[in-house]
């Protein structure tokens, strides 16, 4: 089976499961990852420093499957009632993709 598009979608804003699940991917086939971020969590110092390395490492790893295989991220936002979002976070959580451009946001 030649897997070309994968979507995870989190409850949480820990991500380390996504990146593990992403290491076992050995398809050169595959062309896009989305991930549909958590809810709306308020994002303080507390549970920011404790998932932050997880959102830097699923960075770093996606990067490197762009370089690798040209796999386009899509990261979409499902905003809570009221209209908020986490898409004001993102440049945070994926700063290298962000920062390169090859980061599409769907709100």
């Amino acid at each position: 089976m030649k897997l070309r598009d994968v979507v995870f979608r989190s409850g949480e804003p820990k991500v380390e499961w996504i990146t593990r699940a992403l290491c076992t991917v050995e398809s050169k086939h595959l062309q896009h990852m989305s991930l549909e971020l958590p809810p709306y969590v308020p994002i303080g110092d507390t549970i920011w420093e404790g998932v932050r390395q997880e959102w830097l490492d699923l960075d770093y790893l996606l990067v490197k499957f762009w370089t690798s295989h040209s796999l386009r991220s899509k990261v979409m936002d499902r905003p809570r009632r009221g209209g908020k979002g986490m898409k004001d976070y993102v440049a945070g959580l994926f700063p290298e993709l962000t920062k390169r451009g090859i980061l599409d946001l769907v709100l």
